[in-house]
Formats: C-alpha cells, sequence, structure tokens
C-alpha cells in the first residue's frame, strides 16, 4: 500500500491563475487607494511632541483624566482593528478583489499607525506606559473585545455577503464611523484653546483623514452588497439594533465618571452629533437598497417580457409581435397581428416586476388568452396588490 503524499491531497484544488486584466483604476477602492499613497504616508515618530509634553502639566488633573481617557480608549480601539481586519482582507482575497485588496494594505497600515500614535501620546505626553483598562467600560469591552472579533474572525468560515455586511457594520459604521467620529469630536472641542497641543493635533488630523478613506470604503462595500443580495439589509438592519444601545451606552458610560465634565464637553451635543453622523450614512445605505432593488425590478421585468415574447409567439404564430411602452405609463402592450395591433395584451409594469414569467403564463394559459387573441380584441392583466394575485381581464 503507497501512502498518499501529504503534499498532494486527493481534494487538492488546481491553483488560481493570477489575473491578467488592467486594474480598474476608476474604482472607488483603486481611488482611495491612490489617495492613501498621497496623503496616508505620514509617521507617528516624526510627530514633534516636545511642546505637547511641556503643556500637558498647564491642564487640570480632571482635565488631564478625560484626555487620558479618551486616548486609552482610542489606543485599545486601533489595537482591535489592527488585529481584527485581517480576516477581511483574507474574504476579499478569496473572491479576488484585487483593487480592494490594494487599498486594504494601506488600510492596515494605517490601523498599524494610529495604534502606534496613541500608544506614544500615552508613553510620552500623558507619561502612562503601564496597564490602562481600568478606563475600558463593560459596554466598550463588549464592542472591541466580544463583538468586533467575533463579527471579523466569522469571516473565516463564513464570507457570505451578509456575514461580510455584519462585519462592515460592526467595524466601519459603528467602530469607526459612529464611536470614531464621536471621540474626533470630544478631541477637537476638549484642544480648541489656541493653538496648545500641536504633535497631538497634528495626529489627530492624519489619523482622522485615515479613517474618512476607510468610512468610504465600508459604506462602498455595504451599499454595493444591499444592493446585490436583498438578504443582507434584514442582515444589516438586526446588527445596528444590536449594536446602536452598546454604542451609546460607551458614550453614556465615558460621562458617567466626571461631573462636572471638563472643557464644556455634553453628553447631549456629542450623543446627537453621533446618531446624525449614522443617520446619513444610514440614509446613504437606503438609497444604495433602493438603487439595487430597482436594478433588479428593471432586470427581472426584462427577463420577463423576452420570456413572454417567446411563449405568445409560440402560441400565435406566425402573426407578428411587438411590444411598446410609452416613457410614463405603467403598461406594457403587446401589439399582435396585422395590421399590428389589431389584438393586444396589456400587462402592468407592476405584474412583471412582481412575479415571474412561469406565473405570467400560467395565468395566460388558465384564462384561455392565446386564444382569445386569435379572436381579436384587447386583454388587459392587472395584479391585485393586496394579495399579490394576478387579474385577467376579460376582452375590452
Amino acid at each position: 500500500m503507497i501512502a498518499p503524499d501529504p503534499l498532494s491531497p486527493a481534494d487538492a484544488r488546481e491553483p488560481r491563475p493570477a489575473r491578467t486584466g488592467t486594474l480598474r483604476h476608476d474604482t472607488v477602492p483603486m481611488r482611495l487607494y491612490h489617495e492613501a499613497k498621497r496623503l496616508g504616508a505620514w509617521d507617528p515618530r516624526s510627530l514633534d511632541l516636545r511642546r505637547d509634553m511641556e503643556e500637558w502639566a498647564r491642564f487640570s488633573v480632571a482635565e488631564r483624566d478625560v484626555l487620558l481617557r479618551l486616548t486609552v480608549l482610542f489606543q485599545a480601539a486601533e489595537e482591535s482593528m489592527t488585529r481584527d481586519l485581517l480576516p477581511l482582507i483574507m474574504a476579499v482575497v478569496r473572491e479576488a478583489r484585487l483593487e480592494e485588496q490594494l487599498f486594504l494594505t494601506t488600510f492596515l497600515a494605517d490601523e498599524a499607525k494610529h495604534t502606534e500614535f496613541f500608544r506614544r501620546v500615552l508613553d510620552e505626553i500623558c507619561r502612562q506606559s503601564g496597564d490602562l483598562q481600568r478606563y475600558q467600560t463593560p459596554s466598550f469591552r463588549r464592542l472591541f473585545a466580544e463583538r468586533l472579533p467575533d463579527a471579523m474572525h466569522r469571516l473565516l468560515a463564513d464570507p457570505s455577503p451578509a456575514a461580510q455586511a455584519e462585519a462592515l457594520v460592526t467595524y466601519s459604521l459603528v467602530g469607526e464611523g459612529v464611536l470614531g467620529d464621536a471621540g474626533y469630536h470630544l478631541f477637537s472641542t476638549a484642544l480648541a484653546r489656541g493653538d496648545s497641543m500641536p504633535g497631538f493635533r497634528e495626529g489627530l488630523t492624519h489619523s482622522q483623514a485615515d479613517e474618512d478613506r476607510h468610512m468610504a470604503y465600508g459604506l462602498f462595500v455595504l451599499s454595493r452588497l444591499v444592493a446585490e443580495a436583498p438578504e443582507v439589509w434584514s442582515a444589516v438592519s438586526q446588527r445596528m439594533e444590536e449594536l446602536l444601545p452598546l454604542t451609546l451606552g460607551i458614550v453614556s458610560e465615558f460621562f458617567e465618571a466626571y461631573d462636572p465634565m471638563p472643557f464644556g464637553l455634553s453628553l447631549d451635543d456629542t450623543v446627537q452629533d453621533a446618531i446624525a453622523r449614522f443617520a446619513s450614512r444610514w440614509a446613504a445605505l437606503e438609497g444604495a437598497r433602493a438603487q439595487g432593488k430597482a436594478l433588479a425590478g428593471a432586470v427581472g421585468t426584462e427577463r420577463t417580457i423576452r420570456d413572454l415574447l417567446g411563449w405568445v409567439g409560440e402560441q400565435l404564430q406566425p402573426a407578428p409581435i411587438e411590444v411598446r411602452r410609452e416613457v410614463s405609463s405603467p403598461v406594457y402592450t403587446f401589439q399582435i397581428g396585422l395590421p399590428l395591433g389589431a389584438s393586444a395584451l396589456l400587462i402592468t409594469q407592476e405584474v412583471l416586476a412582481q412575479h415571474t414569467s412561469t406565473d405570467v403564463i400560467a395565468a395566460l394559459r388558465a384564462n384561455r388568452v392565446p386564444e382569445r387573441l386569435r379572436a381579436g380584441g384587447r386583454t388587459r392583466l392587472t395584479r391585485l396588490s393586496a394579495r399579490g394575485k394576478i387579474i385577467v381581464q376579460p376582452p375590452e
């Protein structure tokens, strides 16, 4: 008995050949990739923090604690995002989405730089190099130590469109979008006094610009997924319903530690700002969903019309058939016979969009429509919206 070659298992697949086509430079991922090359080449180690170190001592104890707490949370979140992005990259590689893969190489490098940047601020400005987990609240830990890694690592076993959408909602829409933007808003408000902390503010500017690209990519992929796969929308909606309370819990728990809150920061303003930013992105996804449904409906209608033309043509040959529809009309007219239109079959757009050609043909056959058309006259098919039934009206 010959032992099988461990390097050549029976179920091994042939390696996929490298793609030989050109890169699609006009796509969103490639435009973001080129932007990242131009604007994302900053080094956290090159930031001059000497003045920041001096000015740190001028803040009050409570002010320093707020900035320290916020920096700790950012550093922990960025570290988690650096660690948990790899499964998404692997899913993109498996699907041969090369342009996205190129951009994601910059995405991962950005997250690594953000981790380094906030760690450097903690070490050199805040002078806090020890374990700072005490600043991580229960809601923060549930999101970044449980929900985020669970959603991202699931892609290793289940890279389905719904799983990718859930991962991107958790990572991009909530982690980077709602929470990230809320955090940058707090930093901007707290450091708005004059030109204080210039090195810190420069690093924040670079980091936020990187995150804007990440958000653009996340919304691009989510929009594509909800447009292409109807089942994705329910997964996105459910994930948001699960995570939005947890997200607002993180914001509330941050403010609970202070009374009064330094820098004039307001819980209500922060929550409203986060919700407003989320609402604008959610509206973009709803728009993509509507476009996807319209496109799917148009494609389905064209297919049904093509099938009906073939079937009616078989039934009434050799009579000529032509389909017409006025731009603003909700009715497609199948004109039959010579002179063209001697008889006609009128089918509403709703029937064609909501029913398969098999269903429509069954209704035509059951109501002896071919025979009625041979006899001349007009027959109309409509749809009873309340129950979704096709109604075949008598000849006009």
